[in-house]
């Protein structure tokens, strides 16, 4: 783990469980790179609308374009993962988006599928009456339950197994199973060959577990270990997790962006900014993203439609 502390007699975890204690899980932004337009020389972009009813249908996947939400940690089934599904549809409302992509932690507290309607149904409805398709990983609270193997089943969840890739415009996703019982042995070879064969533009891996966080659970140097040199060789731009109950995007770390988006709706934990810093806060919220050939944006969302961040990846000519 990342040991630049402001207190050296506290770790990391102990740093931030004492902050955690003392501020409460409210929408404080903790970090002072989350996104301020003033700050960034971006234009202000007015509050998400909530309240008119979602017309808009879901978006037919272009070859050239793809446009997607995305969300961690989410469920809650409690009026914080509401706020922050309301604003989903109302972005959906505003731009239709092809697909949402839910990086684990999907049914709080054990994953348990009787609990899908309070946790998802509910929730998404707005976004699944539109025809929104859904595609999940697991988390570590998702494999309390049998595994997790009725998310898989779950035809809602859009799992293709336990691990699996899907193709959509200009974006090709690599959905990984990252719990401590994970099956490397046949999942590590199945990415490498994967990655190796994709020809899409962008190569985007979603797991539940971060690699790189400044959050409570810090660096993951198995990770790093594991994932890292495939990322490298194969072109990865992007790695989507949850489990840290924040958000965070990284400077670019050897041609990844590590995003970390935890804020569906599970209680808060604060974060230390640390030298791999692009942006954090510790608030509910969701990510929308935008694929052309060239470039993908990210803007961060919180639960009031207010921005937290914003980003602009380019491919290297």
């Amino acid at each position: 783990m990342d040991r630049d502390r402001a207190l050296p007699s506290l770790n990391r975890r102990q740093l931030l469980a004492l902050l955690a204690g003392g501020l409460g899980f409210g929408a404080s932004v903790v970090a002072a790179k989350a996104f301020t337009p003033a700050a960034s020389g971006l234009a202000q972009r007015a509050p998400l609308a909530s309240a008119a009813p979602l017309v808009a249908q879901a978006a037919s996947p272009s070859p050239t374009k793809l446009r997607w939400l995305a969300t961690a940690d989410s469920g809650s089934g409690d009026r914080k993962q509401q706020a922050v599904a309301d604003q989903m549809a109302a972005v959906q409302r505003r731009q239709p988006v092809d697909l949402v992509i839910m990086a684990g932690d999907n049914i709080y507290n054990d994953g348990d599928i009787s609990k899908v309607d309070g946790a998802f149904t509910r929730p998404y409805s707005a976004l699944l009456q539109a025809g929104v398709p859904f595609h999940a990983v697991l988390g570590n609270h998702d494999i309390r339950t049998a595994n997790g193997d009725p998310q898989v089943a779950y035809r809602p969840f859009g799992m293709a197994g336990r691990w699996y890739n899907l193709r959509r415009g200009p974006v090709e996703f690599f959905m990984l199973d990252t719990n401590m019982n994970a099956n490397w042995g046949q999942q590590l070879p199945w990415l490498r060959t994967s990655l190796a064969a994709s020809k899409a533009p962008w190569k985007v891996v979603v797991g539940h577990h971060p690699i790189y966080s400044a959050g409570f659970y810090g660096n993951d140097s198995v990770a790093q270990g594991r994932l890292g040199p495939l990322f490298k060789k194969y072109g990865v731009q992007l790695y989507i997790n949850g489990h840290e109950h924040d958000y965070e995007r990284t400077k670019m770390i050897e041609g990844t962006t590590y995003l970390t988006i935890g804020i569906g709706g599970a209680s808060l934990r604060p974060i230390l900014a640390n030298g791999n810093t692009a942006a954090s806060a510790s608030v509910h919220g969701f990510v929308e993203l935008e694929a052309s050939p060239t470039s993908l944006k990210i803007n961060a969302w919180d639960r009031q439609g207010k921005p937290i961040d914003q980003a602009t990846l380019a491919i290297k000519s």
